[in-house]
């Protein structure tokens, strides 16, 4: 009987760890990355397989809880031989990085809490590390408290002097994890960034002034300002097209508004306008067009045009790393104006975006 209750215990314990395992992936797919990390621990403390503490890890690395995510890969590393170690110790040491020191000189006991989190206790000994980034530090003894809310650079050291004041429930304060996680600010987005895509042109109107093309593309951008929910870029790039005996090139000017409909999660619906000129030049190959600007037959082997290029496009964007984008265009005009009037084309394609500093 002894065996049979063991056994049922034992079950119900792996069930339960099933069941944490389920609701930290819908956590993390919906981008709630601190609640999916403390599924995946609760189900490792029922069920004690080391790979939970792995997914633990990945999420709070992924939601830049970069302290803890240092700790749960640690737990990890010692929780068994994983087949990865030199890759996590690579992390780790990538993730330090990451950190900045800082000091809360206050003599008396009191709780130190990040974004809502608790984190340490006064009084310090010596600084003590958090997470670089926009974040609110509160210390709070009973009812009374003192906030600092700010950005905190990579490997830099703060100090502050903490004087309690009592808290009369007109400040933030501390409220239930899951609520200060849900109003916590976006991570900080990169602000430059090389950008690479491949993608195409569909002549709309069928005169193949210019017709179906394939493209490639290069740029560069600089994230003017971000808010909570929206970000404004400048850009430029250089636009390649090819096939049907076509081969055109561009230098473009741009803008983009992206709208970030939930901060935690790294996804922009951008609407963007890129102004410049465009060269175009065609081939006595090229399928034939009744808008033909040179004479044709032609005693030159090709013919080039100069235009005035616009392209309004909306797109859509997801970061699956601080350093790293992928956007899809899902559709854009190419206006090509010149004399005569180039025929609009709808423009589509795939990039990616490396983002740096």
């Amino acid at each position: 009987m002894l065996l049979v209750a063991q056994s049922g215990r034992a079950e119900d314990a792996m069930d339960q760890a099933r069941k944490r395992y389920a609701a930290g992936e819908r956590e993390y797919a919906s981008g709630r990355y601190w609640q999916s990390a403390k599924a995946f621990e609760e189900a490792y403390d029922l069920s004690r397989k080391g790979d939970l503490l792995y997914n633990a890890a990945r999420a709070y690395d992924r939601g830049e809880y970069y302290l803890r995510a240092i700790e749960t890969y640690e737990a990890y590393l010692k929780a068994g031989t994983p087949p990865d170690v030199e890759q996590i110790n690579q992390r780790i040491a990538s993730l330090r990085k990451q950190l900045c020191q800082v000091q809360i000189k206050l003599g008396t006991k009191a709780y130190v809490f990040v974004d809502g989190h608790e984190y340490y206790q006064t009084p310090m000994a010596g600084p003590v590390s958090i997470d670089s980034g926009y974040h609110r530090i509160e210390v709070r003894a009973g009812n009374r408290f003192w906030a600092k809310e700010q950005q905190f650079v990579p490997g830099e050291r703060y100090e502050f002097e903490a004087q309690l004041e009592e808290d009369r429930g007109g400040g933030q304060g501390l409220v239930s994890t899951a609520s200060v996680e849900e109003s916590r600010s976006k991570p900080r987005t990169r602000q430059v960034a090389v950008v690479v895509g491949a993608g195409g042109s569909v002549d709309v109107l069928g005169n193949n002034y210019p017709p179906h093309q394939a493209s490639l593309l290069i740029g560069a951008e600089y994230r003017v300002k971000e808010g909570l929910r929206g970000a404004f870029d400048l850009g430029v790039k250089i636009p390649i097209e090819f096939l049907q005996s076509w081969t055109n090139a561009g230098l473009l000017i741009g803008a983009r508004g992206a709208l970030t409909p939930v901060p935690r999660i790294p996804f922009e619906l951008v609407l963007s306008l890129d102004l410049g000129f465009a060269t175009l030049d065609y081939r006595s190959s090229a399928p034939v067009s009744p808008k033909w600007p040179c004479a044709s037959p032609s005693a030159l082997a090709s013919c080039s045009i100069y235009a005035f290029r616009i392209v309004p496009a909306v797109s859509v964007a997801y970061r699956f790393a601080p350093s790293f984008e992928v956007r899809a265009q899902l559709a854009g005009i190419e206006l090509n104006l010149s004399d005569p009037i180039f025929d609009p084309r709808l423009s589509f394609g795939l990039q990616a975006a490396y983002r740096f500093f």
